[in-house]
């Protein structure tokens, strides 16, 4: 288990196991920009959304209904994921920058994590209960990874607690 992956999974069970998204508002942060930040393209690169994202709601109707659900109701999964040797200089200052960015614009800050060899950060753009956005930001020096979420669409917190807990995961009441 990786830890900065179980802070960005648990994270993010935390935040869809307790509010709604709904309605996202495009993210604040060009994920194709991202390109000019690293030398490298990124190791990861996910876009799921419109035709495919049904495709994979579909496939997984029968074998798991609740995940089928869940992809039902989104309209976009984006992540990058570069390896963070192969950043421009002041890395760690541009996420900064970055998510002063994403505060100025309204957006409240869920999880901010700085330690010696790791920065991570969970946005959220809300209006009352309901979530219109979310945005994850994380470099793991140790690692050598950094990655960048981006969360389109309406979902149910019933489901991922209950998905959550399916994986492995304490569910979240």
């Amino acid at each position: 288990n990786h830890p900065s992956m179980r802070v960005f999974l648990l994270s993010l069970l935390m935040v869809l196991g307790s509010v709604q998204i709904a309605a996202a508002q495009p993210s604040s942060i060009d994920l194709r920009a991202l390109d000019n930040l690293f030398t490298e393209q990124a190791t990861v690169e996910v876009n799921l959304r419109g035709a495919l994202l049904n495709l994979v709601a579909e496939a997984s109707r029968n074998d798991e209904p609740e995940f089928a659900s869940i992809v039902d109701d989104l309209r976009g999964i984006f992540v990058r994921q570069y390896a963070l040797s192969s950043a421009q200089s002041g890395m760690r200052n541009r996420v900064d920058s970055m998510a002063r960015t994403l505060e100025t614009n309204g957006w409240e800050t869920l999880v901010r994590v700085r330690e010696d060899d790791e920065q991570t950060f969970v946005y959220l753009l809300s209006e009352g209960n309901v979530i219109n956005g979310m945005v994850v930001m994380s470099l793991d020096e140790g690692d050598d990874e950094a990655t960048f979420v981006t969360i389109d669409g309406r979902i149910d917190p019933a489901h991922i607690g209950r998905l959550g807990g399916h994986f492995g995961v304490p569910e979240i009441d």
